[in-house]
């Protein structure tokens, strides 16, 4: 029922990016003309899609983007931020598709500036009680009955759906209505009358507040695959729309107004994907192989998800009590070595590497236009024993010294204790 729904509702002109094809997208149950450009079948290499391609039961239809369109596209990219990460392949399918939903629907729906509304949302519910909080110590000697029962009056901790939903904006704290106050009465008589026993009820409520969603199960993996869904769909009745899986290339698209397919044939309404967020300065990077803050330039970049709305909104979902790795902070760094094969900590983006090649001897077993060349596994090829890359080994990337133990972990030792 569902295909003959899509049979029905077919997009008139679908823009297919290179990723359908790979994925083996059923382009011709999702749109009737299918429009690309030839760059992006030469981006396809390896060999069962192009074979696919061979014998496509579709035409596919080559059109180039005009001049304005791809302006039109490259500037907005720059303002959304996502320029550097869009090839020219990926700016021109992009024009394209603004320049047929133009003929067909007209330029009065696309956007020319994008939103620039930005909400935080805390990943996390805050904490019911001020004792929930590490390190937390509440003196039940001192006389609180007094200052309790007047915020009872006054404060009622709301639901944890409703804090859940709230959005935190940049630098806030939580209010103190949100703190469940606790009566030093109370403590008094449970420590009294349990005694030994309240380790073990806090256990009880630990395994309590374990829900049963945690665990995956015939019954309700259909259930959880729709909530972790990275984008939300809806059905297809457009007219034109830009078939891609590239975040930048959606994200641009939505923000534009445009229409965005998934592979299954289904229109993306919300673009979810993950960018870095640094500590030090505040600032959000969308290159996620970035190891340093491209604008401060220190170590603090943090994964963070990110949502793109309809309306070109952007949600940035972060947890304020997850901590930065500290590990490597314990001790000072090692002294810097030189030579053609040191090892020396990594500190900033532009630092100076050491090639790591292997000697011009070990690489003559490798030119076939050596006279003393000698094909195949023969006793008498050229093996370098000798030289400094031979000795260390050199053989790909290997692992830092530095970095090959923690230090802060704990280590058993097996010594004899003295008697």
């Amino acid at each position: 029922m569902a295909s003959d729904q899509l049979n029905r509702k077919k997009v008139k002109f679908v823009i297919v990016d290179s990723g359908a094809f790979i994925k083996n997208a059923p382009i011709d149950r999702i749109g009737e003309n299918i429009y690309t450009i030839k760059e992006v079948l030469s981006e396809v290499i390896d060999k069962n899609t192009r074979d696919r391609l061979q014998v496509l039961p579709y035409e596919i239809l080559f059109q180039e983007p005009n001049n304005e369109a791809i302006h039109r596209v490259t500037e907005f990219s720059k303002k959304t931020g996502d320029y550097r990460s869009l090839s020219a392949v990926d700016l021109r399918l992009i024009a394209l598709t603004y320049q047929l939903e133009k003929e067909q629907n007209g330029d009065a729906h696309i956007k020319t500036e994008p939103t620039r509304k930005t909400n935080w949302i805390n990943a996390r519910n805050p904490l019911g009680k001020v004792t929930d909080i590490a390190g937390f110590y509440l003196d039940t000697k001192q006389n609180h009955e007094t200052v309790d029962k007047d915020e009872e009056k006054n404060l009622d901790a709301p639901e944890n759906d409703s804090i859940q939903n709230e959005r935190l904006e940049q630098g806030d704290v939580l209010s103190e209505k949100y703190i469940e106050p606790v009566s030093s009465e109370e403590e008094e008589s449970d420590n009294d009358e349990n005694g030994e026993n309240n380790n073990e009820n806090d256990r009880e409520d630990g395994d309590d507040d374990d829900d049963d969603e945690g665990w995956i199960t015939p019954e309700n993996i259909g259930s959880l695959k729709q909530k972790i869904e990275p984008e939300k769909i809806e059905p297809v009745n457009v007219t034109v729309g830009c078939l891609t899986s590239d975040f930048a290339m959606q994200n641009v698209l939505i923000q534009m107004g445009l229409n965005v397919l998934s592979v299954d044939g289904l229109l993306i309404k919300q673009a979810k994907s993950y960018v870095l967020r640094c500590s030090a300065c505040m600032k959000i990077c969308t290159v996620l192989t970035k190891m340093f803050c491209p604008s401060c330039g220190n170590k603090t970049l943090k994964r963070i998800s990110m949502t793109v709305k309809d309306d070109g909104s952007i949600q940035y979902h972060f947890s304020s009590r997850r901590l930065l790795n500290c590990r490597g902070l314990k001790y000072s760094l090692p002294l810097p070595q030189g030579g053609k094969h040191s090892n020396n900590p990594i500190l900033f983006e532009d630092q100076r590497l050491p090639q790591q090649r292997a000697s011009k001897k070990a690489l003559q077993r490798l030119n076939v236009f050596d006279e003393n060349y000698v094909a195949g596994q023969s006793p008498f090829r050229i093996h370098d024993l000798t030289s400094r890359a031979a000795q260390l080994g050199i053989i790909g990337q290997e692992v830092k010294p530095w970095n090959r133990k923690n230090p802060n972990e704990g280590v058993r030792r097996f010594s004899k204790k003295k008697r």
